[in-house]
This record gives structure tokens, sequence and C-alpha cells, in this order.
């Protein structure tokens, strides 16, 4: 397990962050309260043309079909590079619905995804006026494999990294005019 508490020099305030593997699964559980208007934040947390705006590891997203009961179909196309030298691109299109509780929910299609298996949800929270908390919690099973021994070790390392940058990210769009 590691967690993780955010240093001073973000706005963002990283609550806790746990990625844990137990071969071949990996969990990520985080709440992080970022400074924005919980709509706007909303707004940008769903608004899955533009994803890569959030991410530098996000290279395309894209909504590939809306259906009548709100579900929403979504590619994202990532590229994540690991200690430089370990670049992949990775495949996930998932079925995206918000539950009557306003958590967003995402299942990944395995045959259409570079994932085995990834259950995702999202709950975005007023934490006050000018704040929002942002929880995740997701299972995600890869269909390929970082290499052995370090491999875990840096794909905890990256899902942190993304964690910090976006949450920043966030912010800054939100700031925005």
């Amino acid at each position: 397990m590691l967690v993780y508490c955010s240093p001073g020099a973000f706005a963002a305030t990283i609550v806790r962050a746990e990625v844990d593997y137990e071969r071949p699964v990996y969990r990520v559980e985080f709440e992080v309260v970022v400074e924005g208007e919980y709509r706007e934040v909303r707004r940008l947390l769903t608004d899955y043309e533009k994803f890569a705006d959030l991410s530098p590891t996000v290279e395309h997203s894209a909504v590939l079909e809306t259906t009548p009961d709100g579900r929403t179909r979504v590619e994202v196309i990532l590229r994540p590079c690991f200690l430089v030298v370990f670049c992949r691109r990775i495949r996930k299109v998932t079925d995206s619905h918000t539950t009557e509780a306003g958590e967003v929910v995402h299942t990944t299609v395995p045959a259409l995804s570079d994932f085995h298996r990834a259950h995702e949800r999202l709950s975005i929270a007023a934490d006050g006026p000018r704040a929002t908390r942002i929880g995740y919690r997701a299972e995600l099973v890869p269909k390929f494999r970082a290499p052995p021994i370090i491999g875990p070790w840096i794909i905890r390392r990256q899902i942190m990294r993304e964690l910090t940058i976006t949450s920043d990210r966030v912010e800054n769009l939100t700031r925005k005019p």
C-alpha cells in the first residue's frame, strides 16, 4: 500500500491516496479536495471530449456513442511513460453513467480495451463554496504487463503523479474566466 500526502507546493489537498497491487488486480482509491466551484469541477471531470486538458498522459478522448438511457461510451487513448524508458499506448473504452446518488461509474469494455476488467467510481461533492471533494475507487486488470519486479512500483508512482497533475490542472481550469 502506498499512502501519499500532498506537499504544500500544490493548492489541492490529497486527503488519502492508496494504490494496492495483488496480482493481477490494481486497486486505486483516492480522495482529494480541490479549489474550485462544484459545478465547474463536475463539468470538467465529465467532459469526456477534453480529458487531454486534464492529464498529460491522455493523447485522445472521444464520446463514441450516447444511448437514450443516459449511458455514454467513451474512448480514451493513454500514453504513460514510466521512468522514460517504458512507454506504452493504452486504449480504454468505457460505458459510463451517473448513478442516482450522483456518482459517475465507468465500466470498461474488454473487447475494445487494453484491460481485462476495469471498474471505476467517481464521486464529486461540494466541500464549501469554492472547494470540491473528489473521490475515486477503481479495480483495474490490465491486459499488458509492466516490467517484472519493479512494474507495480512504477505503475503506483505513475498513478500518484497523475493524481497530483490532474488535481492541479482542475484547479487551474476552474480559475479561467
